[in-house]
This record gives structure tokens, C-alpha cells and sequence, in this order.
């Protein structure tokens, strides 16, 4: 079977253009070094989609020195309550999923270890998935409070093998932060607006 031709790559007006949809405010964690975490990625995911206004995010990804993962995602708008709990499951899985898609580093912790040999007792990519997706599903959603700009926020969250996911009203917007459960419980999370984290002076502005 011939190979997929790859997606053609977006310029940098396509990209800007995305940004500028998130104009105004978008969560990230606030003096990230004081967790030991760097920021590793910064763009917007998925599309823009007039009838599912959750679907495109503004994403922000730290890597912990141990290879451990925080991120935090901003919505355009916040989700109808029919969707939170579909959006906060769906996030757990996808950070229990990742190990799957990259080496894990040996330094990794002991959590992040667990989850790879989860996937790696499956035959194939689609049992490990569905395997996940079943355990996130069998665990009920909480409902508790989550800080955001220093203010106390009742949010939606889910926690599976030291991995949570937490949905929480920010602005008029809505954030989604995925993690190890300690990491997510202290973070402080903060909404500002979209400024150059990862380009230079020179880069694009958004």
C-alpha cells in the first residue's frame, strides 16, 4: 500500500492567523522553573469548528526534569456541561496514551514506567488504547475545586494511575490541565495574555 502523501506544512500566516483566533487570555503555568519545568511546546491543536467551538485549543506542554508531562490547554469558550466530562476523560486517556507515542526516558518516574509497561503487556497499539479508554471510563469524575489566578474554581477532574486531568472555568474561556496528580495539585496556573514564549524578538507576534 502506497504511503500517505504528508500534510502540506502551514505558513506562518496560516499559523498567525490560528493564534489570533485566541486573542485575549490563555492559561499556562506561572514561573514554571519553581516546579522544575520547561516549556517544551506552545501551538495550536486541532481545527477551527463553528459547530464544536472545544475543538480547536491553545496548548502549552512542560516537561518535568524526570520526562514527565504538564499540560495546560485553553478553550475558546467554555464547554456546555454535556461535554465536560467527555473532554476531562478524553484528556486523561491521551496523557496515559502518550508513552505510546515516544520513548520513555529511563530517568523517567516509577508512575511513567507503570503506564508503559500497561501499554507494552498489549499486542497492538488499538488493545493498549482501548484498554486505557476503558479503565479511564471505569473511574468516576470529581468534583472539586482547582486555583486559577490565585482563585479557588469548581472543576471536573479524573485521576488514573497518578495521571489527572482537571476541566476548570478561567475568564471566559476554559482551561484543561493534564499530569502526574502531584504536579496538578500544586502548579500554580494562570491566565495572561498570549505573548513570544518560544520565539525570539524576530518571531512571529501573537
Amino acid at each position: 500500500m502506497a504511503d500517505e502523501p504528508s500534510p502540506t506544512p502551514e505558513s506562518w500566516e496560516q499559523i498567525v492567523a490560528r493564534f489570533a483566533r485566541f486573542s485575549g487570555v490563555v492559561g499556562e503555568v506561572d514561573d514554571p522553573l519553581t516546579w522544575g519545568l520547561d516549556l517544551v511546546e506552545e501551538e495550536v491543536t486541532g481545527v477551527s469548528d463553528s459547530t464544536d467551538p472545544t475543538e480547536e485549543r491553545f496548548l502549552r506542554s512542560y516537561r518535568t526534569f524526570a520526562g514527565e508531562t504538564v499540560e495546560v490547554e485553553t478553550l475558546r469558550v467554555p464547554a456546555t456541561p454535556a461535554q465536560v466530562e467527555d473532554i476531562v476523560r478524553a484528556a486523561c486517556s491521551g496523557a496515559l496514551v502518550a508513552p505510546l507515542h515516544a520513548d520513555v526516558d529511563p530517568a523517567a518516574s516509577p508512575e511513567a514506567a507503570d503506564v508503559t509497561d500497561l501499554a507494552e503487556s498489549y499486542q497492538d497499539y488499538r488493545s493498549a488504547m482501548r484498554a486505557i479508554v476503558a479503565e479511564v471510563d471505569d473511574v468516576p469524575v470529581e468534583t472539586k475545586q482547582f486555583h486559577v489566578d490565585g482563585a479557588a474554581k469548581r472543576c471536573m477532574r479524573v485521576t488514573v494511575r497518578n495521571v489527572t486531568a482537571v476541566y476548570s472555568p478561567a475568564a471566559d474561556r476554559a482551561l484543561v490541565v493534564t499530569g502526574p496528580t502531584d504536579l496538578v495539585d500544586r502548579v500554580d496556573v494562570v491566565t495572561r495574555p498570549i505573548r513570544n514564549l518560544l520565539h525570539g524578538e524576530e518571531g512571529p507576534r501573537f
